[in-house]
């Protein structure tokens, strides 16, 4: 009797479901430390547009918001609509319009949340796998090479028509607006930050591409960072199959 109430316990609906949730959490967020990690161990830098980058980590947390934070609110919901049930009048908490509405905001807080990120990330571009004490002149250089020499203030980089090559300025006056560029560094983690004050700027785009080319071949030996990164992920990525296989087998056997 004892084994077959544990068995029931285990056998339960909201274990299984809670079982392929976790499974997932855990696979999606060791999929986007298995993306960074390379992004730290290639042979050269890499440069991601903050879209992008924001687009992995939404599929890292994907787990996370879409299915393990609404399965909890869930549970919520059950627990008060097993207190409601017990009460003549349950109240707010014990409607099913209140908790309609829980999820619905749940869902566009998370959307808006993740949009007003999107607009934030748009003027940043990262730099994975370089040196930090590099990445200042490295910078100055690209901007050398592609014909822009920007004024610098308080260490940020001022770009005016005055500093950017009259090739770039035939072709419209975009190129002739103001633009602040500010980097931010993260030496232990061989990591930088381009902050643009325009992301649409077009003098964005020609920077961008000047950097690629200058920083290609100084990408750090040390993989430190990398390969903490591919412990991590691969560590999570064997939770995750081996959560996946007991919940499999529980089901086969049907516990």
């Amino acid at each position: 009797m004892m084994i077959h109430g544990t068995r029931s316990e285990w056998g339960c609906p909201s274990c299984g479901i809670t079982g392929v949730i976790l499974t997932i959490t855990l696979l999606t967020l060791g999929i986007y430390l298995m993306r960074v990690a390379r992004w730290h161990l290639r042979d050269y830098p890499t440069l991601i547009g903050g879209g992008w980058d924001l687009g992995w980590v939404v599929l890292g947390a994907s787990g996370l918001l879409g299915l393990q934070l609404p399965a909890l609110l869930a549970q919520i919901h059950e627990k008060w609509r097993a207190v409601a049930v017990s009460h003549e009048r349950p109240g707010l908490l014990g409607t099913a319009e209140f908790w309609q509405l829980a999820f619905l905001a749940y869902f566009f807080l998370v959307v808006g949340l993740i949009l007003l990120e999107l607009r934030a990330r748009l003027g940043l571009t990262h730099l994975y796998n370089l040196r930090a004490a590099k990445m200042s002149r490295l910078l100055l250089r690209a901007c050398l090479e592609c014909g822009l020499r920007p004024h610098l203030d308080k260490g940020r980089l001022e770009f005016t028509s005055d500093s950017i090559s009259p090739r770039y300025l035939e072709r419209g006056p975009a190129f002739s607006q103001p633009l602040r560029l500010t980097l931010k560094a993260a030496p232990w983690m061989n990591y930088g930050q381009l902050r643009w004050s325009q992301w649409n700027h077009p003098a964005r785009a020609v920077l961008e591409e000047a950097v690629f080319q200058v920083v290609g071949p100084h990408a750090p030996r040390n993989k430190t960072p990398g390969t903490l990164l591919l412990g991590v992920a691969t560590g999570i990525l064997l939770l995750s199959s081996g959560l996946s296989v007991v919940v499999t087998i529980m089901k086969l056997r049907g516990w």
